[in-house]
């Protein structure tokens, strides 16, 4: 997902600041970030900071942690902070920063897309993947029957990086 994020933003000529595991800087650069911060770093929001002095645009965090207190305090001037995940996540926002940079919170659910924006997001992914874009580094391929193990490998986190594709 957050590559995807990457590229269509970079695509949209957004100067993109990432954060990724180290192992990840490369090629997350490859995909159009302008910088790419460990998101590990104990001082991320203060590297951010650094990176963004006015402020950031909009906020995606894919993770789903939903630190809004740092998203917030990362927001440019009408600023904008996406939620993707976290549907039983309760983080406290802090209204007062987010009113005086007269901000935005929004949710995203894709499952809320009408019939026309799943039609010109398909349309916007198709273009992205006939130019080349959204690219896995890696692809398995297994039987159906492994599907199992699949997903015990999902909530083990080792799939990082990679696309499976089972097969009847």
């Amino acid at each position: 997902m957050g590559g995807a994020l990457v590229e269509f933003a970079y695509r949209a000529y957004a100067r993109v600041l990432a954060t990724a595991a180290p192992r990840d800087h490369e090629h997350v650069r490859s995909l159009g970030a302008a910088e790419v911060v460990d998101y590990k770093a104990p001082d991320l929001a203060a590297r951010l900071e650094r990176l963004a002095p006015s402020g950031v645009g909009v906020h995606v965090d894919t993770s789903g942690r939903n630190d809004l207190r740092t998203a917030v305090g990362l927001l440019a001037h009408r600023g904008r902070v996406v939620v993707l995940s976290g549907a039983r996540d309760e983080p406290t926002l802090p209204v007062g920063p987010l009113y005086v940079k007269d901000g935005s919170l929004r949710g995203f659910a894709i499952s809320n897309a009408t019939a026309g924006e799943l039609a010109e997001a398909a349309a916007a992914v198709n273009d992205l993947l006939a130019s080349g874009g959204l690219r896995p580094r890696t692809v398995e391929h297994h039987p159906l029957s492994a599907a199992a193990e699949i997903h015990r490998r999902m909530e083990r986190g080792e799939l990082h990086g990679r696309r499976v594709v089972l097969r009847p």
